[in-house]
């Protein structure tokens, strides 16, 4: 009997918590995670906007660009961004990688924003380093891709400089083939969110790119800043 109110006592007492946990919106990084993911994978419409700098652990810094984009229907209709080789895409897809590949989520803050007129959440996410990596790589590859496919459309339209161009995608592929053999990537996330609406306001991304080239250590990073433009009016809960 004891072991039986043991257990009675202990699904009670989960119970409360789980209730208690509810009721005072005392959710876990996990969970405002999940809820994020599941809210933006049902997201019809929104506009996001943003910056992304990238450059060296070194100090050197490549000048900031700035994109923007629409949502409709599930489908990105509109991206624009100053720099082609951006790697910027739909958000949703990023939210939904994290939520996937996570290794920590931590509830940072809870409480007014700067203008003090609304709560927020604010998550901070590891990312799984060998997920992010695997990423990278197939990232890098496809954009290696595009601009070898370009370029080579460009030589032969033009029929100028075809085996130059050749010779440079050549070396190119075998470059980045030796730099990804080495690559190891650090991915770390910071998510605002609307705690009332469960969507994001802002997500701060920060990506560690550490590779071998000409037998030196390089040390790369990424920042990448996305806010996002879904008004009350767009939300459907």
């Amino acid at each position: 009997m004891r072991k039986n109110s043991s257990l009675i006592g202990l699904f009670v007492c989960c119970i409360i918590i789980a209730a208690c946990s509810i009721i005072t919106d005392n959710r876990t990084g996990d969970e405002w995670l999940e809820l994020l993911r599941a809210g933006m994978v049902a997201e019809d419409d929104f506009r996001f906007s943003g910056t992304v700098v990238m450059g060296f652990e070194d100090g050197v810094a490549l000048q900031p660009f700035a994109f923007e984009g629409e949502i409709e229907k599930h489908k990105q209709i509109a991206m624009f961004a100053e720099q082609s080789n951006s790697f910027v895409s739909n958000p949703v897809n990023e939210i939904d990688f994290i939520a996937k590949n996570y290794t920590e989520a931590k509830v940072t803050y809870n409480g007014l924003d700067e203008s003090e007129q609304s709560n927020i959440i604010v998550l901070g996410v590891t990312v799984d380093p060998e997920a992010a990596t695997t990423r990278w790589k197939e990232l890098l590859k496809k954009e290696l891709t595009n601009v070898t496919l370009d370029a080579l459309t460009r030589a032969k339209d033009q029929k100028k400089h075809l085996t130059l161009v050749q010779q440079e995608v050549d070396r190119s592929q075998q470059e980045l083939e030796q730099m990804l053999k080495e690559l190891k990537v650090a991915m770390n996330v910071e998510i605002t969110i609307d705690p009332t609406r469960i969507v994001p306001l802002q997500l701060n991304e920060h990506v560690s790119m550490d590779y071998m080239k000409d037998g030196l250590e390089i040390k790369e990073f990424r920042k990448s800043n996305i806010k996002f433009d879904l008004s009350p009016a767009q939300v459907v809960r």
